[in-house]
């Protein structure tokens, strides 16, 4: 008797739950919405364990941001790839993607002099727009668009950016450099005149490097 009114139960709990749209993941244990239950397709989620960060830079990386008219370099594009536990190909993390420009000028000895200028510090959240929509023969990775501010003059200059990644432990993991030149005022870059995406309102931390 105890028997058939467990079974009953139990089936009783099946049908419930299936007309609720609600199933057991198989990850967790735990009775979520259908929807919400094993991988997504095309979601390649998130991993903690990064072990390396790389870069791309494009031919021609320049962007203006800034719609005056005057054609001045404000920005840059390039792509960052994380490298995961279990492969080469790229992931996404859950830790801050750094990007530090630096002024690359020359001292009266013809020694290179490399001036910390700016910083973009992107934790997941703002780094999320910047994610490609497709995977892509390197891994899925980071399309950034990056402004630099106004008060920057850097035209026609030699710039350095490193970029950087910080896990949720605290471990810092560089790229190699990437050295450029920014066009002079006049020449034709890539304009890019609609601003960054931005999620539930926030901003890019700007980090006073005089401090």
């Amino acid at each position: 008797m105890r028997i058939a009114r467990r079974y009953l139960e139990i089936t009783l709990i099946v049908c419930l739950t299936a007309a609720s749209g609600c199933v057991r993941d198989p990850h967790t244990g735990e009775w979520v919405p259908a929807e919400h239950a094993g991988p997504k397709t095309g979601d390649p989620g998130m991993e903690s364990n990064i072990i390396g960060v790389s870069k791309f830079f494009p031919a021609s990386p320049w962007l203006v941001f800034d719609a005056d008219g005057s054609g001045r370099v404000d920005g840059v594009k390039f792509n960052v790839f994380l490298e995961g536990p279990h492969g080469p190909k790229g992931v996404f993390g859950n830790g801050d993607i750094v990007v530090d420009m630096y002024r690359i000028d020359s001292a009266p000895d013809g020694s290179e002099v490399a001036s910390h200028i700016h910083r973009w510090d992107l934790d997941s959240s703002e780094a999320y727009p910047w994610r490609c929509k497709k995977e892509t023969s390197m891994g899925w990775g980071y399309g950034l668009r990056l402004q630099w501010p106004a008060t920057l003059d850097v035209q026609g200059r030699q710039v350095a950016f490193l970029v950087r990644y910080r896990r949720d432990d605290g471990k810092l993991l560089n790229s190699s450099r990437q050295i450029l030149r920014v066009p002079a005022r006049g020449k034709k870059p890539i304009r890019f005149s609609d601003p960054p995406p931005r999620t539930g309102g926030t901003k890019m931390k700007e980090i006073d490097v005089n401090r």
